[in-house]
């Protein structure tokens, strides 16, 4: 099989997003209620990494950064995660 075969084979796979849905009049005043629905899915759905998340920066010339952390604890005040701390991304986290 072809490169071009495997891409047009590719192209085709796709299903439909029917399951749920967001819509603004079911959503709780408080976003962090909503959050921990979700978080209480993945667990029960047994995801490989339920805590793991994106944050994502911005540098001082407007270039995007993202990278991939594991949540440990969240609060009214905010969000716990943990990273490399000898890492370029602990290092874009802390300017």
């Amino acid at each position: 099989m072809s490169d071009n075969d495997e891409l047009q084979q590719i192209a085709h796979l796709r299903r439909e997003y029917t399951k749920g849905g967001l819509r603004r009049r079911d959503l709780p005043a408080d976003p962090l209620t909503l959050f921990e629905r979700w978080l209480s899915q993945a667990c029960e759905a047994k995801l490989a990494d339920p805590t793991a998340m994106v944050v994502a920066t911005v540098d001082e010339h407007g270039q995007p950064y993202q990278r991939i952390v594991l949540l440990k604890h969240y609060d009214e005040k905010g969000m716990v995660f943990y990273t490399n701390l000898g890492s370029r991304k602990a290092h874009q986290n802390r300017k």
